[in-house]
C-alpha cells in the first residue's frame, strides 16, 4: 500500500516548550538533581529522556533546603513561589512567556475590582496558576470550560475575562459571547497562545483541504494537542497518536493522502518517526 504524507510548515516544539527544556537541562547538568513540580512536558518520550538525566516529578515540595525545583511552562501560583523561597529551595522558572502574559493579565484585572473569568480548564496547571495570579488582590474568581458553564454564570455588573492559552480561540470567542449575555460592562482580553492558534489555521485552512486523512502527534495528556485532533475530526477522519508503534494500516488506504501534525509539546524527532510509518504502509 502507498499513501501520500502531507505536512504542514509547523510541527515540533513551540519556543515556550523548547526553552524550557533547555533550563531544565542546564538546571540537571548543575545540580543533578532536580525536581519538577508537575509535567516540564506533556510528551512521554521527552519525559524520559530527561528522567534519565536525573528529573524527578512530584506533586508536592520538597522539604529538604537547597533543593532545585522546576516550575513548569505551565506557571504556578504566587503562593507556590512564595513557599518555595520560605523552604529555601532553588526555583528554576520555566513559565513560558506567553502563560506569563495570561497571568499578569489576570492580575491587573483583579486588581480592577473586577470578577476575574477564567475560560479553560479548571484541572489543568496553567489554569490553576492563573487562577492564583487573578485572586491574588482577593477579587473573586470564576472558570468555566463550556458554553453550558458559561451560561450558568451569575449575573454581575462588571467581568474582565482571559483565557487558558492553549484553549481554541474561536471556542473562546464563543464563550465570550455568552459571557456578555450574563454581565454589564465586559473587558476581554484575548490571551490564547499565537502558536497554537496558528497550528489550528494551518489545519482548517490547507491541510484539511487537500487530504483524506489527519495524523495528530502528541501525548494524550496534552490540552493543545487533543484540541488540535479534535478540530481536524471535525472535518476528516483523525487519529490521534502519541509515536509511531501506534500507526495502524488498516486506518488508510491506497492513494490516500495523509496529513500530519503535531502539538506544542511534541518533538519533531517524534513527528518524523510517525511521518516515516506512514510513508513505509
Amino acid at each position: 500500500m502507498s499513501v501520500e504524507v502531507v505536512r504542514p510548515r509547523h510541527t515540533g516544539f513551540c519556543f515556550g516548550v523548547r526553552d524550557a527544556l533547555e533550563l531544565t537541562r542546564k538546571a540537571l547538568e548543575e545540580d543533578g538533581e532536580v525536581i519538577a513540580l508537575g509535567q516540564v512536558v506533556h510528551n512521554a518520550r521527552a519525559l524520559e529522556a530527561l528522567e534519565s538525566q536525573g528529573l524527578r516529578q512530584a506533586e508536592a515540595m520538597p522539604s529538604e533546603r537547597g533543593s532545585t525545583v522546576v516550575v513548569t511552562a505551565h506557571g504556578a501560583t504566587p503562593a507556590l513561589f512564595e513557599e518555595a523561597r520560605g523552604r529555601g529551595l532553588k526555583v528554576v522558572d520555566t513559565t513560558c512567556p506567553l502563560v506569563r502574559r495570561v497571568q499578569r493579565h489576570a492580575e491587573e484585572l483583579g486588581r480592577s475590582d473586577e470578577v476575574v473569568v477564567v475560560v479553560g480548564h479548571p484541572a489543568h496547571s496553567e489554569v490553576q496558576g492563573v487562577v492564583g495570579w487573578a485572586g491574588s488582590s482577593g477579587a473573586e474568581v470564576e472558570v468555566v470550560s463550556s458554553l453550558e458553564e458559561a451560561a450558568a454564570l451569575p449575573e454581575r455588573e462588571r467581568r474582565g475575562v482571559v483565557c487558558q492559552s492553549t484553549f481554541p480561540q474561536v471556542r473562546f470567542r464563543e464563550i465570550v459571547e455568552v459571557i456578555r449575555a450574563r454581565s454589564g460592562e465586559v473587558e476581554v482580553r484575548d490571551t490564547t497562545c499565537p502558536v497554537v492558534t496558528q497550528r489550528q489555521r494551518e489545519a482548517l485552512r490547507s491541510l484539511l483541504a487537500e487530504v483524506d486523512v489527519v495524523m495528530v502527534v502528541g501525548g494524550r495528556g496534552s490540552a493543545n494537542t487533543t484540541a488540535l485532533a479534535e478540530t481536524c475530526a471535525e472535518v476528516r477522519p483523525t487519529h490521534h497518536v502519541e509515536s509511531a508503534a501506534e500507526v495502524l494500516p488498516e486506518w488508510f488506504s491506497p492513494g490516500q493522502k495523509v496529513g500530519i501534525t503535531s502539538g506544542t509539546s511534541t518533538p519533531a524527532w517524534v513527528v518524523d518517526e510517525v511521518e516515516a510509518a506512514c510513508r513505509a504502509l
